[in-house]
C-alpha cells in the first residue's frame, strides 16, 4: 500500500506554525497564553510534518502532561496527533512504535468522548500509518477500522482537518482492489465532496486527479492538475504544497504525452 490515507492528511491540513520572533517575545507570549490555554504550547509547536524537531517537542510536552493527567481527552488526542507526524518522519525501524502508541492513546480518547471528532480522526490516521508499515494484506482488519473511524469523522464534523476524512476514504477506495472494498466511483464521489468544502487542499485535489485518470476522464484530471499548479503556496505548509505541485507538474506532463 502506498502512502495512502495519510500523507493525506499530512498534506491537506490547515495549520499555523508559530511565527518567527525573538526568544524573549516568544517566551513571554507563550507563558501568557499557557496561563489561559494549557494546550497553547503544544499546538503552536506542532507543524504537521513541516519541522520534525518541533513536532517531537510537541509530542514530548503532551506526553509529559498526559503522564500526570492520563484520562484527559484533550491530551490524549494531541499525543495521538503528534505520534503520527513524528512516526512518519523517523527511521523505518522506529515507525511502528509511534503508530502503536498513537493507536493506544487514540482508542483511549474515543472511549473518553465517543462523540468528539478529534479522537476518531487521529486514531484513524495512526491506524493508517500502522497499515502502511504492515502492508495491506496483513492489515485488512486495520483498513476496516480506518474506514469506520473516518466515517464517524464525516458524521461528527466533515470539515475537520480540511476535509481530511473525505481525502482518506477517497484514497482508500481508489487504491484498494474491489475484492477488499475498493470502489473507483465512490472514490471520485468522496473526493469531489471533499474538494467542494476544502478547495485549498492540494493533496486531495491531486488524488482526485489520479482517480479521474483511473476512470479515463483525462480532461477532468488535467483541470485538477492545472488548478493545483496555479494556486499560491500556503506559507504555513509551504513544503507540502510545493511537493504536491511538483507531483502535479509531472503528472500533467505524462498526460500530455499520452
Amino acid at each position: 500500500m502506498q502512502k495512502v490515507f495519510i500523507l493525506i492528511i499530512l498534506l491537506g491540513f490547515s495549520y499555523s506554525p508559530a511565527l518567527s520572533q525573538s526568544k524573549s517575545r516568544a517566551g513571554n507570549a507563550s507563558s501568557a497564553a499557557a496561563s489561559v490555554n494549557p494546550f497553547h504550547e503544544v499546538d503552536s509547536l506542532m507543524t504537521f510534518g513541516e519541522d520534525n524537531e518541533r513536532d517531537k517537542q510537541s509530542l514530548e510536552i503532551a506526553e509529559k502532561a498526559l503522564s500526570s493527567d492520563g484520562n484527559n481527552y484533550q491530551w490524549l488526542w494531541r499525543v495521538a496527533r503528534a505520534c503520527y507526524f513524528v512516526g512518519d518522519n523517523v527511521a523505518k525501524a522506529d515507525k511502528l512504535r509511534y503508530f502503536e502508541r498513537g493507536i493506544d492513546v487514540g482508542e483511549r480518547a474515543t472511549a473518553q468522548l465517543p462523540d468528539a471528532v478529534e479522537g476518531h480522526f487521529w486514531l484513524a490516521v495512526n491506524y493508517g500509518g500502522y497499515a502502511e508499515q504492515k502492508g495491506v494484506f496483513k492489515a485488512l482488519r486495520t483498513v476496516k477500522k480506518i474506514r469506520a473511524e473516518m466515517e464517524t469523522v464525516l458524521r461528527l464534523n466533515d470539515r475537520y482537518q480540511n476535509g481530511g476524512a473525505y481525502h482518506a476514504l477517497g484514497e482508500m477506495d481508489r487504491e484498494l482492489p474491489r475484492l477488499f472494498g475498493g470502489n473507483l466511483q465512490r472514490s471520485i464521489s468522496r473526493l469531489e465532496q471533499g474538494v467542494g468544502i476544502a478547495p485549498d487542499n492540494l493533496e486531495m485535489k491531486f488524488v482526485l486527479a489520479r482517480a479521474y485518470q483511473d476512470a479515463k476522464r483525462k480532461e477532468d484530471a488535467r483541470r485538477q492538475l492545472q488548478d493545483i499548479i496555479g494556486r499560491p503556496v500556503n506559507h504555513s505548509r509551504a513544503k507540502a504544497d510545493r511537493n504536491v505541485q511538483e507531483k502535479a507538474r509531472r503528472m500533467l506532463d505524462e498526460l500530455g504525452s499520452r
